[in-house]
């Protein structure tokens, strides 16, 4: 079922099954795209998202809704990101190191380092990125259509291909000094 095919009205009027309809539609899409903003914090904020909707529909008739989901999720994955940022400062400041249980759920304690090695660089290379660039990028590897980026961005569609061909470009730039910043592997932070 497309989301333009759920009437707004339906869901702001409380109706349970349209609501419904458009969760289960769209949560995978969102947490997709939160999962590759934020990582782990993902389900938690896409709940936050469609709690939103539930109680705080978009107001204009002629919103896209699903725009909308995508505006509201990045809004809270980028909160999220800061408010990560400053716990990192002061875990930082006072000499903490991180450690957790997870690699336990991986096959090797060192596949899980690679792969959040890996999910680190991307994150570090993504910060680097203006604003609008990562935003194409995440939106872009979530699987959004052309169509559906341009909506949530506000531009062209015709303008995505260009638009994401520079972000794809400043990216690699950004990765790649941070690979050879941080040395091969990644290196120690």
């Amino acid at each position: 079922m497309h989301a333009e095919a759920i009437p707004l009205d339906q869901v702001r009027s409380g109706g349970e099954a349209a609501f419904e309809a458009l969760f289960h539609q769209y949560y995978p899409r969102i947490y997709g795209l939160l999962y590759r903003l934020v990582g782990d914090e993902a389900d938690d904020l896409a709940q936050e998202v469609f709690l939103r909707l539930y109680y705080r529909p978009p107001h204009r008739a002629g919103s896209q809704l699903a725009a909308w989901l995508y505006r509201v999720a990045i809004n809270l994955g980028y909160n999220a990101l800061r408010a990560h940022k400053r716990w990192e400062s002061r875990r930082d400041a006072l000499g903490a190191e991180a450690q957790g249980a997870d690699w336990q759920a991986e096959a090797s304690p060192e596949a899980f380092t690679e792969r959040r090695e890996e999910q680190r660089l991307v994150q570090s290379a993504l910060a680097r990125l203006k604003k609008r660039e990562a935003l194409l990028l995440v939106l872009r590897y979530s699987d959004l259509s052309y169509r559906q980026i341009a909506d949530v961005l506000g531009v062209a569609p015709s303008s995505v291909g260009t638009l994401l061909a520079r972000a794809e470009r400043a990216f690699e730039r950004a990765y790649g000094h941070i690979v050879v910043r941080d040395g091969r592997s990644g290196g120690e932070r």
